[in-house]
């Protein structure tokens, strides 16, 4: 799986600020969705309101591996919101492991990336939803030296998941010379190496402080 960060992020920033957090609008009218630039077959996403009344994406990836993303304006941000909180929703997973620690096998159900994207020598911190690979499981992407996969769940029963990771702690870890800063967040759900229909819901995602 390939995939150019500088062209996912565009001139628009989809989040609004409230004590302790900075939350991410899902809207239509906040998370715009857009047509992926290139070659490739693109993954579909679809603005939705979940049974709570609220925003949410719902990804549908068939031999496909299209991202979408948002560009970050405050660089400093996750100086200030440490803390990235997702709910992710696996409808349909890989019916056999994929093979995620290899080239040829690196497709995810759900991820959530951020970092910094540009032409070139994007620095990228994945995180993946795998029914396969432990949670807390780390590595160097076989495709890109500057991106690293972090699990953050293995939870194969179908059921929201929510997640609360230490962004700026993983930022720290991977790409210590960030500097702690970031210009872009993505959702990205690929299927393009094992061909297989995966389908996943991403909802109330937000910066806290704690």
């Amino acid at each position: 799986m390939r995939f150019s960060i500088f062209l996912l992020i565009l001139a628009l920033t989809c989040g609004f600020s409230n004590a302790g957090e900075y939350r991410i609008d899902l809207s239509p009218e906040g998370f715009k969705l857009f047509s992926k630039r290139g070659w490739g077959k693109k993954t579909i996403y679809e603005n939705l309101i979940d049974e709570n009344g609220m925003p949410a994406i719902k990804a549908t990836a068939l031999a496909s591996a299209t991202n979408i993303g948002i560009k970050i304006e405050d660089p400093d941000l996750i100086k200030k919101y440490s803390y990235l909180n997702f709910n992710i929703q696996v409808l349909q997973d890989f019916t056999k492991d994929p093979k995620q620690k290899e080239k040829d096998g690196h497709d995810y159900v759900c991820r959530v990336l951020y970092g910094v994207g540009k032409k070139i020598g994007s620095k990228v911190i994945s995180l993946a939803h795998s029914s396969w690979l432990p949670q807390g499981f780390e590595q160097r992407s076989p495709w890109s030296k500057g991106s690293f996969d972090v699990i953050v769940s293995n939870d194969n029963s179908g059921n929201p998941i929510q997640i609360k990771v230490n962004v700026l702690k993983l930022l720290e870890k991977h790409h210590e010379s960030l500097g702690g800063k970031i210009n872009f967040l993505a959702l990205f759900t690929d299927s393009n190496n094992t061909k297989e229909k995966v389908q996943c819901i991403y909802r109330d995602i937000f910066f806290s402080d704690r």
